[in-house]
């Protein structure tokens, strides 16, 4: 194609969008802002999925990874049942936004080696495993991300509104819970974390204490 039939077909695009009301600058930018946009459904989908995961009794206990690209999910991890798998495939596919679930966990009974390596496969997993090996502290982020995720999906105190942060893996709680009762499974929850060496509590109160 010599340069002047290339000139014209550039014009005759240029022309047709310019047409239609958009100029070429600005169908480029509308492409970024579209996939910029994609890429938060996309966070918001596996959040999603995460939450509905931790919050069933069927499959809170088990250690999934939720990955999604365009609506698509991805779920890897073990699960001790193949009741189980269906269920997590159940429940992200009941996700707002979701259009596939491609359901990769491994059935196999816990504390197996199958089920150990299909654990070590997720990032949570991935993170466990290398503390392990190494004697490294597990980090701060994955502490507080790790307890936030145990907090939401335990009845007890599921729906309260309490502040978790980690610092040199000391995690501290603050917020305002309904009874003793939540307070104490609050506490219990985080001590129990992978990684966790103590737990502050004094600015987590009772309502009306």
């Amino acid at each position: 194609m010599n340069t002047f039939n290339r000139c014209m077909i550039a014009a005759a695009i240029s022309s047709a969008l310019v047409l239609s009301g958009l100029n070429p600058v600005q169908a480029a930018q509308d492409t970024t802002q579209r996939t910029a946009g994609q890429a938060i459904d996309d966070a918001t989908i596996t959040a999603s999925v995460k939450t509905k995961l931790l919050g069933d009794e069927r499959t809170k206990g088990f250690d999934i990874n939720v990955d999604t690209v365009r609506g698509a999910v991805t779920l890897k991890g073990g699960a001790d049942s193949a009741a189980a798998k269906s269920a997590a495939t159940e429940l992200a596919r009941s996700a707002t936004g979701v259009t596939s679930v491609d359901n990769q966990l491994v059935v196999a009974a816990e504390g197996t080696q199958a089920r150990l390596v299909a654990n070590t496969a997720t990032a949570s997993g991935e993170v466990r495993e290398a503390a392990a090996e190494t004697g490294e502290v597990i980090d701060d982020a994955w502490i507080t991300t790790k307890v936030k995720s145990q907090l939401l999906a335990d009845s007890d105190v599921a729906g309260t509104d309490i502040n978790v942060e980690t610092k040199s893996n000391i995690v501290h709680l603050r917020g305002v819970v309904t009874t003793t009762q939540a307070r104490a499974t609050a506490i219990r929850i985080a001590e129990t974390t992978q990684g966790v060496r103590g737990v502050e509590a004094r600015d987590l109160i009772v309502r009306g204490s």
